[in-house]
């Protein structure tokens, strides 16, 4: 326990430094998540704007766009207004609409007989995405919707007339009509919305506030990691001739170090709730139980200090070891999604990011703040961090056989 006492000694002399370092590092981090919610979360509440253009002094015409405006389930994503081909044109071009659609010349009356003349629907290459939507929300319900249901109005007053019921047909297919309105109107019964979230639930912005997370741990354990880089490794054979194993020291060393990193990461919370209560500092709405996301932060901070531990055991200069340890573990981030959502990586990635430290550590705490069952990523933490330490006492070992230290 004496060699315990003098690394956490040792250890502590940084213990300020660290602090303050991760302290900035957070802050920076919470400023640009900050920024980036608030911009994906206006894009979310966006709407988009759609100008129609035609002959609209129809009143049938102005009761459809009226209904659009103030019925349809589409008022929700789309601002509809009627505008002049050149001006809906040249709004288009600046990017104040989406789109705009242009109506022929004789389409409602045309329609009323059952003959559906097609719309055009202009767009930019820029706004793929955008047109999609619109596709479906309103050129749908103007040429799909309204082409089957006058379908089966003509046909039902067809079918009355050719069997003797024409004194009824028009009662009939009027009665028919409004089922069908009501219908299209209410389209949202027709299917069912689910949402699936970016990953196991979880939507954008507690998918990359947990990733980052991970990112943060990466960097904030550096600091602790330092004081590992030996100069003149004597006293470990001096230990070992004594009858202290390579096992004693490693697991000695490992245990100050992780001590000491997680009472940095505990102070640097206790500064930023702190801030919090006096209303210094304000945290963008993520949904996420703190308490079980902080204890749910524990196994993932054993993990990642024991992987510094192992890189810096590995390395024989502190600059060889703080490079190789961040790049290690930005790209280790990066390939299991911390920094981007996995759908939009290459397959390879997306079948292995589980089976990698920093995945685990995604997964495990994604899993644990939502309820579920995260046995298997907690496994592959702890799994990786004892083969991590099994590592370091192979490789010190190693060393000292090699007269190396």
């Amino acid at each position: 326990m004496k060699y315990f006492y003098l690394q956490i000694k040792k250890l502590l002399k940084i213990l300020p430094f660290t602090v303050i370092v991760s302290t900035v590092l957070l802050f920076l981090a919470i400023t640009v998540f900050s920024q980036f919610s608030y911009a994906l979360k206006s894009e979310d509440n966006a709407r988009f704007k759609i100008a129609v253009v035609g002959n609209t002094k129809s009143r049938f015409f102005n009761i459809g766009i009226a209904a659009l405006k103030t019925l349809d389930s589409s008022r929700f994503a789309v601002d509809i207004e009627l505008a002049d081909e050149e001006t809906a044109r040249e709004e288009l071009i600046r990017g104040d609409i989406s789109a705009y659609v242009v109506v022929p010349k004789g389409f409602v009356k045309a329609a009323q007989y059952g003959k559906i003349i097609p719309i055009s629907y202009y767009t930019t290459s820029s706004t793929i995405d955008v047109s999609a939507l619109m596709r479906d929300e309103i050129t749908k319900v103007v040429s799909v919707f309204l082409k089957e249901s006058q379908k089966g109005v003509f046909g039902e007053e067809k079918l009355l007339s050719e069997n003797g019921y024409k004194d009824i047909a028009i009662d009939e297919i009027n009665d028919l009509n409004i089922k069908y309105i009501d219908f299209i109107i209410d389209r949202t019964k027709m299917y069912k919305t689910e949402i699936t979230g970016v990953s196991y639930g979880l939507d954008l912005i507690n998918h990359l506030f947990i990733g980052y997370f991970v990112i943060f741990l990466c960097v904030s354990v550096i600091p602790v990691c330092c004081l590992h880089i030996r100069r003149d490794n004597s006293m470990l054979k001096v230990i070992k001739s004594s009858g202290g194993g390579i096992v004693y020291t490693v697991f000695y060393e490992f245990a100050a170090t992780l001590l000491i990193f997680i009472t940095s990461l505990l102070a640097v919370l206790a500064i930023l709730f702190t801030l919090i209560r006096l209303g210094a500092l304000t945290l963008p709405d993520i949904g996420i139980n703190m308490r079980q996301f902080i204890i749910s932060a524990l196994p993932v901070a054993l993990t990642v200090c024991a992987f510094a531990f192992f890189i810096f055991e590995v390395s024989g200069n502190i600059i060889s070891a703080v490079t190789g340890f961040f790049f290690a573990s930005m790209f280790l981030c990066y390939i299991t999604g911390c920094m981007y959502p996995l759908y939009s990586l290459p397959p390879l990635f997306q079948k292995i990011a589980a089976f990698m430290p920093s995945g685990a550590a995604r997964a495990y705490i994604s899993k644990s703040v939502l309820g579920q069952n995260a046995e298997t990523a907690l496994f592959t933490l702890l799994l990786y961090s004892l083969l991590f330490i099994t590592a370091c006492v192979i490789i010190r070992n190693s060393k000292i056989l090699k007269g190396e230290a």
